[in-house]
Parts: C-alpha cells; sequence; structure tokens
C-alpha cells in the first residue's frame, strides 16, 4: 500500500486505506458474522415460540373451561349424592313403614279369627241362655204392685198384733 500511497485519488486512497488493513478487523468480522447470526436463530425462535404461545392460548382458555365445568359437575355430583342420600334415608324409613304396615296386616288376620271364634262362643251361649228362657204371665210392674200389695198386708198384721200386745 505504501507504494501506491500519494499516487491515486484520495477518495480511492481512503477507500483502499482500510482494506489494505482488512485482516486486522477478521476477528472483529468473524464475532458480527456470529452474532447476526445468533441475531437471526433469536428472532427465529422468538417467531417459534410466539407460534407456538398462539396455539397454546386455546389450550389454555379450554382448559380453564373445562377445569370450570369440571367443578361444576363436581359440585352437582355432591348435590346428587346428597339427595341420593337423602332418597336412600327416605327410602329406608319407607321400607320401614310398609315392613311395619305388613306386620301390622298379618296381625288382623288371627285378631279376626280370634274376634270370630269368640263371637261364636258367645253368640252360642246367647243362645243357650235364650231357649232357657220361659215366658212369664204378667209384667214386672204388676208383680212389683202385687208385693207391694202383699208387703201392705204384712205390715199392717205386724201392726196390729203389736197393738194387741201393747194392750196385754
Amino acid at each position: 500500500m505504501e507504494e501506491l500511497e500519494g499516487k491515486l485519488p484520495e477518495s480511492i486512497e481512503e477507500a483502499l486505506t482500510p482494506a489494505a488493513f482488512i485482516e486486522s478487523h477478521r476477528a472483529q468480522f468473524h464475532k458480527a458474522q456470529k452474532q447476526l447470526a445468533d441475531h437471526l436463530q433469536q428472532e427465529e425462535i422468538i417467531k417459534q415460540r410466539d407460534n407456538f404461545k398462539a396455539l397454546a392460548e386455546p389450550a389454555v382458555g379450554e382448559i380453564k373451561s373445562l377445569n370450570d365445568t369440571q367443578a361444576s359437575i363436581l359440585r352437582n355430583r355432591a348435590a346428587l349424592e346428597a339427595k341420593r342420600d337423602r332418597l336412600l334415608q327416605e327410602l329406608s324409613q319407607v321400607n320401614q313403614a310398609i315392613d311395619t304396615a305388613d306386620h301390622d296386616l298379618s296381625q288382623i288376620p288371627p285378631a279376626i279369627a280370634k274376634l270370630e271364634k269368640d263371637k261364636q262362643k258367645h253368640a252360642r251361649q246367647a243362645y243357650q241362655l235364650h231357649k232357657s228362657l220361659r215366658p212369664i204371665p204378667g209384667s214386672s210392674a204388676d208383680n212389683n204392685q202385687v208385693i207391694e200389695n202383699i208387703d201392705q198386708i204384712c205390715l199392717r198384721a205386724i201392726k196390729v198384733i203389736r197393738e194387741a200386745l201393747g194392750l196385754l
């Protein structure tokens, strides 16, 4: 370069001088090239990351929706289980009431049979007593009057005897 120094127009010399020492910029050049490649790679990674984030966003919304649905279903399931437990308890009470009704119903036929037997026995006794009845002439009022009259006669006789004994 020294040989050409001063012989070339200044503008060309200004352009060639740094080119003559280009080797001294080699490490800097390679570093800049690597950094450019790294920047391009980073930009590509960022683009891919953003693409994956964009692809993930619907999944995030869907996951939230499914989590909300799952929570709702779990609440509904818990309510249904509570309802089932109440219904099972009510069913148990109904079954107990049916068992009690069945027991009560099973007691009725023997009770009716016993009462029927007692009724027959009492009816036979009443019939036997009825057969032993005989017609009695006169009424109770007439008979009471007769007894009253006889009692009066007896009382008068006792009175007369007492009076007569009192004179002796």
